[in-house]
């Protein structure tokens, strides 16, 4: 009688291509799954932040205008002012920006002390990021944002 010859087992190149394909498929999935999960579970900020305007004016007998105030103050989703200070803290900027009115020495990103750039152009910037500044348009409502354009355009 005679004994059937043996399978050969799984050895070699083979093994090798077919364990790297399971791990990488298997990476993909995790990868996919926590982008799913990350994603449902992101903050939505489906109501517009409110921005007031108080302007006041003094005016001469001879109608003219003389002198104007106007003063803004923006409000987060809970109604309570945005801070441009607190939000320039609790945002980490610090830790990359020299900004004096922040005591603030950080030697990653430029120095803000007398930056030469509107507003709006620092909105932007915040909202958006680039030059390696990470974007914070999602982390941050468009109140705080704005306060802490102001901050460091006034600072």
């Amino acid at each position: 009688m005679s004994v059937p010859p043996k399978k050969k087992s799984w050895a070699g190149p083979a093994a090798e291509g077919a364990l790297v394909l399971a791990v990488v498929g298997l990476l993909f999935v995790a990868a996919l799954a926590g982008f799913l999960v990350g994603r449902g579970s992101a903050d939505d900020d489906d109501s517009p932040a409110a921005t007031e305007t108080q302007t006041t004016a003094e005016t001469t007998t001879e109608g003219a205008t003389t002198e104007a105030t106007t003063t803004e103050a923006t409000e987060t989703e809970g109604g309570e002012a945005a801070d441009g200070a607190a939000v320039f803290a609790s945002a980490g900027c610090a830790s990359c920006h020299t900004f004096g009115p922040a005591n603030s020495k950080g030697t990653v990103g430029p120095k803000l002390d007398g930056i030469d750039r509107s507003k709006e152009e620092i909105e932007q910037q915040v909202r958006n990021g680039g030059g390696g500044m990470p974007p914070f348009g999602d982390s941050l409502s468009d109140a705080e944002i704005a306060a802490v354009a102001d901050y460091v355009e006034n600072g």
